[in-house]
């Protein structure tokens, strides 16, 4: 380069030099500043953290803490247990119960004696402290009545599902929040039963006389009961208070069966008169019917599954089929003995009738004839039959005291099947029997001593111990009845009682 182009060159630098310092200065942007700090800046900038204002305020837990000290005169020293949550902040151990997110200081204040007051039915509260919270009664009585859900029980991280779901089944659970785990099915324990006595079903009037029937509602938390003193009344269930809903009273009509129908929103009224009374629960209202053809009294009979026929007893082993709706006669049979009892298989197709002799007819509707006879095994004189909901067990009773339980399919084999298992438990005439909704459970009584009553598990076929306590006062039980998830058992007995059990069980209603 020559001395010419070189002193050129310094002019142009000169020149731009003077017209950049004329410039108004900029500020740096980001990326320029990252690239003109020096290389300890930059470290220091990326190790930085922001500081919360508590921490600015008071300093760390330590130092508060020891400022605090130093303020009331004392010396702070850490313990362990400061030094291991410090160590693993937010850590907590399994056995640790989890702290509440809100408290309401009235749970703690307020006890049993500021709310429990004596009334005309509780009587005196002498056995209860009033001294101790009521919120400890309350939980505690809840455990006792209902126990705790399962879907409340907390789980241990190890445990592990029976069987693992599918990949569709899990993304089907992500999307639709209510749709639980699939159910693992777990038996009924055999030897012994976890139940508890509550307060009586009608405890709240004990109007009706010499209890004869007593049915839950299929649908709602509500009982019927009905008496001799012509008196039927609708209870809420709930093992406490059982208050009286609505109460029926039917002029000169002793009532002896009451039967409401699988809808829900009817029950049926027999007695022995010539009539007989449909009552609507909806409405409230009640229809007095006159018996079609020669039936002479509802003293017994059977509404079916389906809810469209009544099979009802005659005179002299006459077994008529009335329609629900229309109260017509459809047809009548004719059995060997006086009808003992009657029962309706699962399809509304058959019935099944006990004679007051050693024969079980079975009834066809279809074709309008008697299908079946067979002779129940060592009886002499029959008294009860009950089909189980599971369309597979046959139970029948008689006025020996035995208990025997076929095999429904087999029954049609032979006219003199053999049981699957014969109860010999009780020892006095059965009175009613009675299977729970799963099939699982079996309950015999005997309205001819007092505290008869036998629960048989199945399918071991076994009877449970501690059923009933010995301090318990049953009575004299005629018939019973579980409730639509076998969670209640009531009786009705010969006095005005209508006892009533919670199997604990049974989670439902």
């Amino acid at each position: 380069m020559s001395s010419d182009e070189s002193s050129d060159g310094l002019e142009d630098l000169k020149d731009l030099m003077a017209l950049y310092g004329k410039q108004e200065q900029r500020k740096p942007t980001e990326n320029q500043m990252h690239h003109l700090m020096p290389k300890a800046s930059q470290a220091e900038q990326l190790n930085y953290v922001e500081v919360p204002m508590e921490k600015v305020l008071f300093g760390d837990r330590q130092r508060f803490l020891t400022n605090l000290a130093k303020s009331v005169g004392q010396k702070w020293q850490q313990s362990d247990d400061d030094e291991k949550k410090e160590s693993n902040p937010g850590q907590q151990k399994p056995g640790d119960k989890r702290k509440a997110a809100w408290s309401d200081s009235d749970d703690e204040d307020i006890q049993v004696g500021d709310v429990k007051r004596a009334t005309k039915h509780t009587g005196p509260l002498n056995h209860l402290r009033k001294d101790k919270s009521y919120k400890e009664y309350l939980t505690a009585r809840f455990q006792r009545t209902l126990n705790q859900p399962k879907w409340a029980e907390k789980k241990a991280k190890g445990d592990k599902e029976e069987e693992d779901l599918s990949s569709d089944e899990e993304d089907l659970l992500r999307t639709v929040g209510f749709i639980d785990r699939r159910a693992r099915s777990s038996d009924l324990p055999q030897k012994t039963l976890n139940f508890k006595r509550v307060k009586d079903l009608n405890r709240a009037t004990y109007a009706e006389g010499l209890v004869t029937s007593v049915q839950f509602h299929p649908t709602s938390t509500a009982a019927l009961v009905t008496g001799q003193n012509s008196i039927a009344t609708i209870y809420t269930v709930d093992g406490q208070k059982n208050e009286k809903l609505h109460s029926m009273r039917f002029k000169k009509f002793p009532l002896i069966c009451a039967r409401i129908a699988p809808c829900g929103t009817k029950a049926f009224m027999g007695s022995i008169r010539r009539f007989y009374y449909a009552y609507d629960l909806l409405e409230a209202k009640e229809v007095k019917l006159k018996l079609p053809g020669e039936l002479n009294t509802m003293h017994r009979f059977e509404v079916s599954p389906c809810g469209k026929f009544i099979a009802a007893a005659g005179k002299y082993g006459a077994i008529h089929l009335l329609t629900a709706n229309t109260n017509e006669l459809v047809h009548s049979f004719k059995q060997e003995g006086q009808v003992m009892d009657l029962c309706w298989s699962g399809d509304s197709k058959r019935v099944l009738a006990c004679s007051s002799s050693t024969n079980v007819t079975v009834l066809n509707l279809r074709q309008n004839l008697i299908e079946h006879t067979f002779m129940d095994d060592g009886c002499i004189s029959g008294a009860c039959i009950q089909l189980a909901p599971n369309q597979r067990l046959l139970a029948t009773g008689s006025k020996e005291g035995v208990v025997n339980v076929y095999d429904y399919k087999n029954v049609f084999a032979s006219s003199v099947p053999q049981p699957e298992k014969r109860f010999m438990n009780l020892r006095t005439a059965i009175s009613d029997l009675q299977f729970n909704h799963s099939s699982e459970m079996l309950a015999m009584s005997s309205s001819e001593a007092p505290n008869t009553v036998k629960l048989a598990h199945f399918p071991s076929a076994t009877v449970f111990s501690n059923f009933p306590d010995r301090d318990e006062n049953v009575g004299y039980v005629s018939s019973m009845a579980f409730s639509p998830h076998s969670s209640f058992l009531a009786f009705a007995t010969k006095g005005k009682r209508v006892p009533l059990f919670r199997l604990k069980y049974f989670k439902g209603y």
